[in-house]
């Protein structure tokens, strides 16, 4: 994923197209192993099932650990206690993205990396010392309230704001905030008489609440924040485009979901294939039978976009590709949906236990249908790459 001489890799250069090679390099691969080996002592898929019907499943303490091998600091400046593995973060991302989808971490890892994004690329002086140090450290959390309904249409937002001399009054609802109750940090979305904002709010201001919501997904925790006359100072507004921070958030969003998808339909689709290799019927592995070859053959067909998809997504959002859109919205149609698909067939591929509590295929499935509605659904990002499309061809034409 990364210019490695090794591997022959190739950008594109003013000219046209070269080709990619899409393999991470020594660095990113030692970032995988580091990852995974800490997931395995600290988070493995089996430390779930003990707090699936807890209130809380994260654990601050192993997030603050984890912290060290970069899963917050990629997207923050050196300067400000961060740094990536390589010149293309949010590459690096994608490695621990999809590590973190092989075991269905809860942590917040998506909300707290768009929010460290935004202040480093829009935030002032005071708000990148303020905030992106504890990010980077792991010593504190930030979610992403988003718009009352959890989609990313701006006519959603709900969040009303008015100024008051020199501080804002926010007054509203954000409801499917990941990370929502253990949150130190809130980035808002707004709306003002004369356009969006996005402000930073502390979870400790006076006036807001914040509610654990019911939620298919058993692995992680969503919440709805409520904001009652919350003063904040006008210092902790994002002075930017609103527009153009929202479009960055969705589609910083958008890449690293697709790489928790491609982890967990990874490891998934393996342990699907390890089920039909020892299920024994009439004789044989049902792995033999060839309609069940055709069936596997699919779903790896499925797996393997999917990840080309996540990973162009990546190269195309880190180094400002002229595609970058088309690129991310393809990932999120693509991933959000093949990763369901993988999941229902893996269900019935594994038969009556598939279908049990006590088997882990029905945590992937709610984690695969939660993950299509966040961050804008598959149906939205393909009205979003018809439009692209459309301008596309518009500008052909005149």
């Amino acid at each position: 994923m990364v210019p490695n001489p090794q591997l022959g890799f190739f950008g594109r250069d003013r000219g046209g197209s070269r080709a990619v090679n899409f393999a991470f390099n020594a660095d990113q691969e030692l970032l995988r192993e580091s990852t995974r080996r800490y997931l395995a002592d600290h988070h493995p898929l089996s430390a779930l099932r003990p707090v699936l019907e807890a209130p809380e499943v994260f654990d601050r303490d192993a997030w603050r650990l984890a912290a060290g091998l970069g899963w917050t600091a990629m997207l923050v400046p050196p300067e400000h206690d961060g740094g990536s593995v390589t010149d293309q973060p949010l590459v690096d991302l994608v490695v621990l993205g999809e590590e973190l989808g092989r075991v269905l971490h809860p942590g917040p890892f998506v909300p707290t990396n768009v929010v460290a994004d935004a202040v480093s690329r829009w935030g002032s002086d005071a708000q990148r010392k303020a905030v992106l140090p504890p990010l980077a450290r792991g010593e504190q959390v930030a979610a992403w309230c988003l718009t009352a309904d959890g989609s990313v249409e701006p006519g959603s937002c709900e969040v009303r704001a008015e100024r008051r001399g020199d501080a804002l009054v926010l007054e509203g609802v954000a409801r499917y905030v990941h990370g929502a109750t253990v949150a130190d940090l809130f980035l808002v979305l707004a709306r003002m008489p004369d356009g969006l904002v996005h402000v930073l709010v502390p979870a400790t201001a006076d006036g807001v609440g914040v509610r654990l919501q019911q939620c298919l997904d058993l692995t992680r925790r969503f919440g709805v924040v409520t904001l009652e006359r919350v003063e904040v100072d006008a210092a902790d507004v994002l002075d930017h485009d609103a527009g153009a921070v929202l479009e960055r958030a969705v589609e910083v969003a958008t890449v690293l979901q697709a790489a928790e998808a491609v982890g967990a339909a990874d490891f998934l689709f393996h342990a699907t294939v390890a089920y039909l290799q020892d299920r024994v019927q009439f004789g044989r592995t049902i792995a033999s039978f060839q309609a069940i070859k055709h069936r596997v053959a699919d779903l790896l067909l499925t797996l393997e976009a999917m990840r080309a998809a996540a990973h162009y997504a990546a190269l195309a959002l880190n180094d400002r590709f002229d595609d970058r859109p088309a690129a991310v919205s393809t990932a999120g149609s693509y991933a959000g949906d093949g990763f369901a698909f993988l999941c229902g067939e893996s269900l019935q591929l594994h038969g009556g236990v598939g279908f049990t509590w006590e088997h882990d295929v029905h945590l992937f499935v709610r984690r695969a249908k939660t993950s299509q509605a966040l961050y804008g659904d598959p149906s939205w990002h393909r009205e979003r790459l018809c439009a692209l499309a459309e301008v596309d061809a518009a500008q052909r034409d005149a």
